[in-house]
């Protein structure tokens, strides 16, 4: 018997840096105009737009377009034009458009196991969309996890204008943070919800939500009504939305362990990503992760060894990213990973998201012996006041500690900060910057604090006198415009580190080290990208081909691969 098709659409990121920004801070905008009415105090969009404005500061500019690292490399490989990247060329360039989604294959694999036919659109931007629905699935699931849900809204337009009865279901991460509060959400919300009507079919609410997602699949080939399945957000014929019983999955993180030699070639990359735990033990206030996923679960050594044996067999993978929230979380277990790794000699390094407070000199000599190139810390502030507020038990000197340790190991560090938190002065963010200066953190990169009311910190919003939504906020120390005001002057305050600015420094870097890139030339080809930043701005107008950056692209062009 033919199993049933199955579309899975893993995610759409624009092919080049301009237009991915340009989306981005579109939906970021018009989420603002639409939320407003709830602000009348003050304006949320015109702060939205102003906080765009600043950030942008961040990106090279060229031609009249905002660049990050990879764009300027396809711009020095193609002469010094930048190119027009099609679906057709993408493979001749870098773009973070082509790379590897674990969300896609793990869907891949699931639904496989239970029966079906899917295929991965892994970038919606780069799929002949109207091919693969010729072959009349099932259903079209998308996943949230990589996107908005304008985006969502927009590809449900185009799948019900090809064939109205292909059912669409949208699920995943932001999907459970946006419609968790059921029939309580905001008035504003449950009004744009209605939006959907007539292009999503169904929304899976639930962290876990495989098996519901499953058994919805089943009711469309049998004909029967979803609307007595748990977890899921429909409407009524009406258009209005209304939501059925909520009952938790939880799927064990063994069961998810991807069986890499059954998943086809045309999926994987040579940048690959493995998940070995889930679940948070801390409860920053400034983070949501720990309310959907309070207690940790690790993957078995035995499950996890034998998938990454999997992944060396493929015979052409570079470079892992373990993605779990904090990879360095459990020591003893951690130890025992990297004794595994050291013992069976893989040909792959790898990077992954660690927590300073976790880095010993022992754990520095065994990540580094095992392949660790490059991790990636919540560092978050350099000033006391700020990491106290934010309960992110951690000191100035485990962030110093493990910075340095990992500098004297030749492993790659990048600390991330969360700036205009509740408290932020610009005292404060000067103690961030002192910190990334004296530190010889290698790379940073700057986050707006983003304001939600899931946050704990909404519990001391009266203490803070803490006011709007996402990167349009208010406290009483300073306010989103003046936060990115601080962020958009970094590239000139800090003298050694680096960052592409809004572009992901560790995606940049894996998929470098996937194109046979080392990481000595990496970090050479970020230091270069700031050097030039800087020349251009020094500029006049009109000569932005100055002799100071008609040096620094030579450089640059003699270390392009």
């Amino acid at each position: 018997m033919k199993h049933p098709r199955v579309i899975i659409i893993a995610g759409d990121r624009q092919l080049d840096t301009h237009a991915h920004l340009g989306r981005k801070m579109a939906i970021a905008e018009e989420r603002a105009s639409r939320q407003s009415s709830r602000f009348p105090d003050f304006d949320l969009y015109a702060i939205q737009k102003a906080v765009h404005k600043n950030l942008l500061k961040l990106q090279i500019r060229l031609n009249g377009k905002y660049l990050g690292l990879l764009d300027l490399l396809n711009f020095l490989k193609n002469r010094r034009q930048l190119p027009k990247l099609t679906p057709e060329n993408i493979s001749r360039y870098y773009s973070l458009a082509n790379t590897f989604t674990l969300n896609g294959v793990y869907l891949y694999q699931y639904l496989r196991r239970e029966g079906y036919d899917p295929v991965i659109i892994q970038n919606y931007s780069l799929s002949n969309f109207n091919d693969i629905l010729e072959e009349k699935p099932l259903a079209v699931c998308i996943s949230s996890t990589f996107l908005y849900l304008d985006d969502i809204r927009e590809m449900a337009v185009r799948i019900k204008e090809y064939d109205p009865r292909i059912p669409v279901i949208a699920g995943g991460m932001l999907v459970k943070k946006v419609l968790n509060a059921g029939q309580s959400l905001s008035t504003q919300t449950l009004k744009w919800l209605s939006s959907f009507y007539g292009k999503v079919d169904a929304f899976v609410v639930e962290a876990q939500g495989e098996q519901t997602l499953v058994s919805l699949l089943q009711s469309y080939r049998d004909g029967d009504d979803p609307a007595n399945l748990p977890n899921l957000a429909l409407f009524d014929k009406n258009g209005k939305i209304f939501f059925t019983e909520r009952r938790s999955e939880n799927l064990h993180i063994d069961n998810t362990a991807i069986a890499w030699d059954k998943i086809p070639g045309s999926y994987l990359r040579k940048a690959l990503s493995v998940n070995t735990s889930r679940g948070c033990m801390y409860k920053c206030r400034f983070c949501t992760y720990h309310r959907w996923f309070p207690k940790v679960q690790y993957k078995s050594l035995d499950v996890l060894t034998k998938e990454l044996r999997m992944i060396q067999a493929l015979g052409f993978v570079d470079h892992v990213h373990f993605t779990d929230d904090n990879f360095t979380a459990n020591q003893k277990r951690l130890t025992a990973v990297l004794k595994i790794m050291i013992e069976e000699n893989f040909n792959f390094n790898w990077s992954a998201y660690a927590r300073a407070s976790a880095i010993t000199p022992e754990l520095g000599k065994l990540m580094k012996k095992s392949g660790c190139e490059f991790l990636d810390m919540g560092i978050e502030s350099g000033s006391q006041i700020i990491l106290d507020n934010m309960d992110k038990r951690l000191n100035l000197y485990q962030q110093k500690e493990a910075i340095g340790i990992l500098n004297d190991h030749g492993i790659y560090c990048e600390g991330g900060f969360v700036v205009g938190y509740p408290g932020e002065t610009p005292e404060t963010f000067s103690d961030t910057i002192d910190l990334i200066n004296t530190s010889a953190l290698n790379y940073y990169h700057p986050s707006l604090f983003y304001y939600s009311k899931d946050m704990l910190v909404h519990e001391e919003r009266d203490k803070f006198d803490l006011n709007g939504l996402g990167m349009a906020w208010r406290h009483k120390d300073m306010d989103a415009v003046e936060a990115s005001e601080l962020i958009s002057g970094m590239i000139q305050r800090v003298e050694y580190g680096v960052t592409d600015g809004l572009t992901s420094n560790w995606e940049t870097f894996k998929l470098l080290r996937g194109e046979g890139y080392s990481a000595k030339k990496i970090f050479e080809l970020f230091r270069l990208r700031r050097e030039l930043h800087l020349a251009i701005g020094e500029s006049e107008t009109g000569r932005v081909f100055s002799p100071k950056v008609e040096h620094i692209l030579k450089d640059m062009e003699a270390r392009v691969l």
